[in-house]
């Protein structure tokens, strides 16, 4: 595998080194669209490990269909997530029209994206700690590889502002590397 390393659905990736499952943090939940829709947008991040994790500095990277760095929204000093099934284990990351609930506001994020379109609905997303390494990421192209483990979240033409959804994990947030297991369309249901 000249070049690259292979990650665990077999894939190269590049040089980058393939992350393993994720044991504290992921990217739970991302809404491209909502009922205000373009920049009705969130992303929200869950600790699943039972240790509070401090984020503070740490990089939530958005990629274009193409896979190209598009934005970066940095987590501001003394973000802490708490430890998974507790109060403030989310930090929900909200764009400028976001029209939801948020179920636990413990921390709550606004961004405004550089990109004038929000996060794209064939981009992807991913989380980054401090020495710059991917804890998690998920794409909703398969040609979004610096996003994507395994196979795209969704298919390449679907979109989430479909009944006003997001791409969500399961109850128990599972990690398995392969963003089409782990991810599917559900009601949009930031920090719970």
């Amino acid at each position: 595998m000249a070049g690259g390393v292979a990650n665990a659905a077999g894939e190269t990736e590049g040089t980058e080194v393939a992350p393993l499952v994720s044991s504290t943090v992921v990217v739970n939940e991302v809404s491209t669209r909502g009922l205000n829709g373009q920049l009705d947008e969130f992303i929200e991040l869950r600790n699943i490990s039972s240790q509070p994790q401090d984020i503070s500095g740490y990089l939530v990277r958005i990629y274009s269909p193409a896979g190209i760095l598009t934005d970066t929204i940095v987590m501001p000093a003394g973000t802490i997530l708490q430890p998974k099934g507790t109060a403030g284990q989310y930090v929900v990351l909200v764009g400028q029209n976001f029209s939801g609930t948020i179920a636990d506001q413990t921390n709550v994020v606004p961004f405004t994206l550089a990109s004038v379109e929000g996060i794209p609905t064939t981009g992807g997303v991913t989380v980054q700690n401090l020495a710059g390494t991917k804890l998690d990421g998920v794409a909703f192209s398969n040609a979004v590889l610096p996003a994507r483990e395994g196979q795209a979240a969704i298919p390449e033409n679907a979109t989430t502002d479909q009944l006003n959804a997001s791409n969500t994990r399961n109850i128990l947030s599972t990690d398995t590397d392969n963003n089409r297991q782990d991810f599917s369309l559900q009601l949009r249901s930031a920090g719970q």
